[in-house]
């Protein structure tokens, strides 16, 4: 069964897909590095309330689903920004198998406090 592809106007968030590796600091903590920056049209929208509770009983949470025009090699390793808010990628796929659109499956880890703008 096919999923249906986002209509005209649905891709109306601008999202940043980035890479995140995390490094050890000098203090004993870690450093968070940023590499693969790309910049998309995206729609972003709740998963439901079946999947939310599957999710949290599994522990492998999902809370949003964001669809992209299709971006190759996207991993767990990378991180959706909308605004101020981080998700974390769990899983990707090519949607239908068409190399049209590329579908994260996402957990929301809040705020950011940098406030990581997609201009800069």
């Amino acid at each position: 069964m096919a999923i249906r592809e986002p209509g005209a106007g649905e891709l109306n968030r601008r999202v940043r897909v980035r890479r995140r590796a995390d490094l050890p600091a000098a203090d004993m903590g870690l450093d968070s590095v940023f590499s693969e920056r790309k910049v998309r049209w995206a729609k972003i929208e709740p998963v439901g309330t079946a999947v939310y509770a599957e999710g949290v009983q599994t522990e492998n949470k999902l809370t949003h689903r964001i669809t992209l025009r299709f971006l190759k090699g996207v991993t767990d390793a990378h991180e959706v920004v909308h605004g101020s808010t981080i998700y974390r990628v769990k899983r990707s796929a090519d949607m239908n198998g068409t190399h049209r659109f590329t579908m994260l499956e996402v957990e929301e880890q809040g705020e950011s406090l940098a406030g990581d703008s997609i201009y800069g």
